[in-house]
Formats: C-alpha cells, sequence, structure tokens
C-alpha cells in the first residue's frame, strides 16, 4: 500500500537543455537535443563537405520552439572539440580574411535569426571561401526571407528542416525534463505540444509549478488532467499571431469537432477549397493543427477547445446550428462517438429522458449522464436541446438514404 511520503508532486522548474535520467544537474546529457539525430547528421555532412573555393551554406528551417538553436548549440560545441574554428557571422567584420594553409579545419561561421546578414560581410565570407573550406550555418523561421542566391553566389546548400518530433521522442524528452518515465495519461496530454520541443518544455514547467505531476518510484503520472496556464496561453498566442484568413478557418473548424475535412470547412465559410490551401499551410506549421489521414485535425481536443473559446458566444452557437443544418456535418459528428453513445444519442433525439434511456439499454442512469457528457464534449454541444437537434437531423438523413436506396433497388429491378 502506497503512503502519501512516498508520493512527491514535482514543483521544481524545467531546465534546458534537458537531463537524462540520473544526470547531475549542471551537467549536460550527451546528445541534449533528443529526436534531432538525422539533422544533426546532415549538418556534419556538410561541414565534411566543405572546400576551398566555394562556400557551403546549411540552413537551419523550422517553427518557433523547433530546436534550431540547440541544435546549432550543440552542433557547434562538438565543431570546436573537433579543431573547427566557430565565429558569429555578426563578429566576422573585421577578422584576419588572409590565405590559410592546406589542410586547415573547415571554418564555421553561424548567423541565426534575426542577426541580420549584411552584404559586405557576407562578401567577406565569400572571399574567404575561396581560398578556405567555409560552412556557413543560418537559421530563420520559415515565413522570413534571406539574402538567397543572390548574395551567395554559386554554392553548395543543404536545407534542414526540423519537423516535429516523434511519440518516441516526444516521450524521451518527457522522460529527461522529469527524471521518470511518463504514463500514457501524461504523454496523451503532451500531444498538446504538436512534438514541438519549446512547448513540452513550456507543457513540463507549467505541470511542475502547478503541482499537476507526480513522480513515483521512477514513473510520472498526471495528479489531474488539465492543461497548465502556461501551455493554454502558448495555443491562444499562436492563435493570435495567424494570419486573419488562417485563424478564421481554424475557429469555423473548430464548432465541428476535433477531426475536419477541408471541405466541410469550405462549405462553411462558403470558399471554394483551393483558396483555403495557403491559411491551410499557416495552420499547419503552427502546429494547432495536423494531418490524420485524409482528414485535418486539431492537434489537441483543448486545443480546438481554446480555439473555440476566442470566439463570441453568439458567433459560436451560430456556427454550431449552421452545421446542424447541413445533413453531410451531422454524419460526420455522429461517427466520432462509440456505439453505445451514438445508441443514447438517437434515443435523446426521440425525447426520452436519462431513465427512459437507461431502462431502454440497460445500464443505470448515472451511467447513461456519463455517456452523455463524453457524446457532449465530442460534439461539443453545451445542452440537450442541440444533442436530440444533431440526432433528429441524422436520423432524417439516414431514412431518407435508406429511402433513396430502396427507390433505386426496386427501380433497377424493373429495368434490367
Amino acid at each position: 500500500m502506497q503512503v502519501d511520503a512516498e508520493i512527491e508532486p514535482v514543483t521544481s522548474r524545467v531546465s534546458w537543455p534537458p537531463r537524462s535520467p540520473g544526470t547531475s544537474p549542471g551537467r549536460r546529457c550527451a546528445p541534449t537535443t533528443v529526436g534531432r539525430a538525422h539533422e544533426t547528421r546532415q549538418l556534419t555532412e556538410a561541414l565534411d563537405r566543405a572546400v576551398p573555393g566555394r562556400l557551403t551554406v546549411a540552413v537551419v528551417v523550422g517553427p518557433p520552439g523547433s530546436g534550431k538553436s540547440h541544435l546549432i548549440e550543440e552542433f557547434t560545441d562538438a565543431a570546436r572539440r573537433a579543431g573547427h574554428p566557430v565565429t558569429p557571422l555578426a563578429c566576422w567584420a573585421g577578422r584576419d580574411r588572409t590565405r590559410r594553409a592546406a589542410g586547415t579545419p573547415a571554418q564555421l561561421v553561424v548567423a541565426e535569426y534575426p542577426d541580420p546578414i549584411e552584404p559586405r560581410t557576407w562578401a567577406a565570407v565569400a572571399a574567404m571561401a575561396a581560398t578556405a573550406p567555409v560552412l556557413a550555418v543560418l537559421t530563420r523561421p520559415p515565413e522570413v526571407s534571406w539574402p538567397g542566391t543572390r548574395l551567395l553566389g554559386p554554392t553548395g546548400m543543404t536545407r534542414i528542416a526540423l519537423a516535429p518530433l516523434t511519440d518516441e521522442a516526444v516521450s524521451e524528452l518527457v522522460t529527461r525534463l522529469l527524471g521518470a518515465l511518463p504514463d500514457t495519461d501524461l504523454l496523451a496530454l503532451a500531444a498538446v505540444a504538436a512534438g514541438n520541443p519549446g512547448a513540452l518544455v513550456e507543457f513540463v514547467t507549467g505541470l511542475r509549478e502547478e503541482q499537476l505531476v507526480i513522480v513515483h518510484g521512477g514513473k510520472a503520472r498526471l495528479r489531474t488532467c488539465r492543461l497548465p496556464a502556461r501551455t493554454r496561453a502558448r495555443i491562444a498566442g499562436s492563435l493570435a499571431t495567424l494570419s486573419a484568413p488562417a485563424r478564421h478557418l481554424l475557429q469555423v473548424a473548430s464548432t465541428g469537432g476535433s477531426t475536419f475535412g477541408l471541405l466541410d470547412v469550405a462549405d462553411a465559410m462558403r470558399r471554394g477549397a483551393a483558396t483555403l490551401l495557403p491559411a491551410i499551410d499557416e495552420a499547419m506549421a503552427s502546429g494547432l493543427v495536423v494531418g490524420v489521414g485524409e482528414h485535418l485535425a486539431f492537434s489537441h481536443d483543448e486545443v480546438r477547445r481554446i480555439v473555440e473559446a476566442s470566439l463570441p458566444r453568439p458567433v459560436a452557437v451560430a456556427l454550431r446550428r449552421d452545421r446542424l443544418a447541413t445533413p453531410g456535418g451531422t454524419a460526420a459528428d455522429l461517427d466520432t462517438l462509440n456505439e453505445q453513445e451514438r445508441q443514447i444519442a438517437h434515443l435523446v433525439g426521440r425525447a426520452m429522458t436519462n431513465q427512459q434511456i437507461a431502462h431502454r439499454i440497460g445500464r443505470s442512469p448515472h451511467t447513461v449522464n456519463y455517456h452523455l457528457r463524453q457524446i457532449f464534449r465530442k460534439l461539443n454541444l453545451t445542452s440537450r436541446v442541440e444533442l436530440a437537434a444533431l440526432a433528429a437531423l441524422a436520423a432524417l438523413v439516414r431514412d431518407s438514404a435508406a429511402a433513396a436506396r430502396v427507390l433505386v433497388s426496386s427501380s433497377g429491378s424493373r429495368h434490367p
């Protein structure tokens, strides 16, 4: 039997880069950049390719929090240990640019956004590359332009895109941050970060600050399943920084459930699907939306809730009612329910009370009430009236479809 003294809420702040379990404070684990082995190899290969007579460039791109700075910091530390001179591009002016002896280790030049890249400074780097191997490493968010080939001239260029962390890497990072193995519920809630390392650090920091996580016996679990304020603020901030078209698209989609189709949203917005592609690209780059098979989905249902909460209440209600009037939307909504929940929803559509439904399905009224709460959460409904309208409309659509099939079948039998 466990006693309270054995279970300790984690309250200390998260350090970055994270330490491996068992690593003493102040000493980084190796490697510190979790889930970026492939990108590190790409940088190493670019450095190996650097030769005199040609400037070699590696551009590391990714959204805020994707780990660009940490990746480059770790890479440049390793390069220094291997004997490569490392210089920030901003400090390049006035450096010795005389010819260097053959066989000298490649020079590493680093410029991190938003540090400016002046044409004159860049020309000096290119001049050095004429006689010595030089690798220039640049970072920038995907949406920010950079000097490009107009300033670079002929180069060997590598573009390194930092994608979201895999599930395995997310688990490893959370384990390192907490010093314990997270359980499935904790990892499910961590999906709100959409594989963004910076967002994961904010998430774990918030869990600690609000004492929402408990570590015991080398394992970590949630004290209560809710998002910390830090994470909610980050999601709201990401939404606010989107362009108006991308923000409006997500707001409309948020009233229809966690998973949605582009055509459904286009119909709701009275727009052509092709015109929404730039907004979709922007929304996916933000990490608020991900691709799931043939559909799009909010990275977590809590993300959808926060997006919907950004709408004035009357607007959210009107958008939901508009969806109720769309037969295609009702089928998609009810498909998100399990068999028991669909059965209860249909009975609510027939104006049955909880007692009557419990008697019909052989369950207790308490169980029926539990399932109704789950249905309201999944369908983003706020009242029994909305559920009854949705279920009744779905039944009407189903009956109409069945009648149409019978009509087609009988017509085919008369005309072989």
